[in-house]
C-alpha cells in the first residue's frame, strides 16, 4: 500500500508509525485510518517486528476530527461515515470489537509517543495503546464537551481504568487539556520527556521489548491484562496457571533459561 497520511518504517525489531498531516495538526480522516490500519496489521503480521510505536508529524500528535468532516457532520444531519466506518474492529473477542479497542487485542504493544496536541477522536486513539510517553510539550484532553459533543469512542470504559474515577470524570466533563507534567501525575503518560528526546525514548522501550522479551511471553501478557478486566480473581488465575503450562513447552521458554544460563542475548523465535 502506498502511504499519503501516514509513514512507516521498520529498524531494530521495531515498527514505527507517523500520522504525517503536519498542515491539518495530523486531524483524523478516512485515509489515515486506512492506512493506519494497513500498517498496524503488516507489524502485526511480520515475526520480525516485536513493539510498534506511533507519533505525529509537526506540532501535533493528533488535533482530533478532520474539521472538514466535523464541519459537514453539524451541516447536516448529524453522524455519518466519516466516524461509523470500521466500529466492530478486527477482534473476534466481542469485547474488543470497537472504532480502536482492537488495538488492544492485538499481540505485540504499542507505545504511543505524544509529541503535541493530543484531543478528541486523537485522544481517544491514544487510550488505546499499551504504553504512552509524553513530550513536555504535549497537550492531551477529551475536549468533546467544547464542541456540543460527548466522550466517545471506547473513551468513557478506558479512561477510569488509567487515571482513576474523578481524574476522568474530571477529564470527560471540563474537556480541558492538560500538559505531560499532569499528564504524568494522574497516571495517563508512564514518563514525560524532553521534546527531541521523545521519539528515541519510546524506540527504547520498544527495541527492549522486541529484542530482550519472548512474543509469545509478551503476547500473552498483554492478552491476559486487558482480557481480565472482565474476569473474577479466579479465573484469571485459571488462565494464568493454562498459559503457564503452555509457556513452559514452548521454544521460547527453553530459550529464555538457555541464555540466562550462557550469560547471553536471548534469540526468541515466537515459536
Amino acid at each position: 500500500m502506498n502511504f499519503t497520511d501516514i509513514i512507516y518504517e521498520k529498524s531494530d525489531r521495531v515498527a514505527t508509525i507517523t500520522l504525517n498531516r503536519p498542515e491539518r495538526m495530523n486531524a483524523w480522516r478516512a485515509q489515515l485510518e486506512r492506512e493506519l490500519r494497513a500498517a498496524t496489521a503488516d507489524a502485526e503480521e511480520d515475526p520480525q517486528i516485536g513493539a510498534i510505536v506511533v507519533t505525529g508529524a509537526g506540532k501535533a500528535f493528533c488535533a482530533g476530527l478532520d474539521m472538514a468532516a466535523l464541519t459537514k457532520i453539524a451541516s447536516e444531519s448529524g453522524l455519518g461515515d466519516e466516524l461509523a466506518e470500521g466500529r466492530d474492529g478486527k477482534s473476534l473477542n466481542p469485547n474488543f470489537r470497537g472504532r480502536f479497542a482492537w488495538l488492544l487485542a492485538m499481540k505485540k504493544p504499542v507505545i504511543g509517543a505524544i509529541n503535541g496536541a493530543c484531543v478528541g477522536m486523537g485522544f481517544a486513539h491514544a487510550l488505546h495503546f499499551d504504553i504512552r510517553i509524553a513530550s513536555e510539550r504535549a497537550r492531551m484532553g477529551t475536549i468533546f464537551p467544547r464542541r456540543g459533543l460527548a466522550i466517545e469512542l471506547g473513551a468513557s470504559w478506558l479512561l477510569p481504568r488509567i487515571v482513576g474515577l474523578a481524574n476522568a470524570v474530571e477529564l470527560a466533563v471540563t474537556g480541558k487539556l492538560i500538559d505531560g507534567a499532569e499528564a504524568y501525575r494522574i497516571g495517563l503518560v508512564s514518563k514525560v520527556v524532553p521534546h527531541d528526546e521523545l521519539l528515541p525514548a519510546a524506540r527504547a522501550i520498544a527495541s527492549e521489548i522486541a529484542n530482550q522479551c519472548s512474543p509469545l511471553g509478551a503476547g500473552h501478557a498483554k492478552r491476559m491484562v486487558y482480557e481480565h478486566l472482565f474476569t473474577d480473581l479466579s479465573t484469571a488465575c485459571a488462565d494464568e496457571d493454562r498459559t503457564a503450562v503452555l509457556m513452559t513447552r514452548s521454544e521460547d521458554f527453553k530459550e529464555g533459561i538457555k541464555a540466562f544460563t550462557e550469560k547471553r542475548a536471548p534469540r526468541f523465535t515466537g515459536k
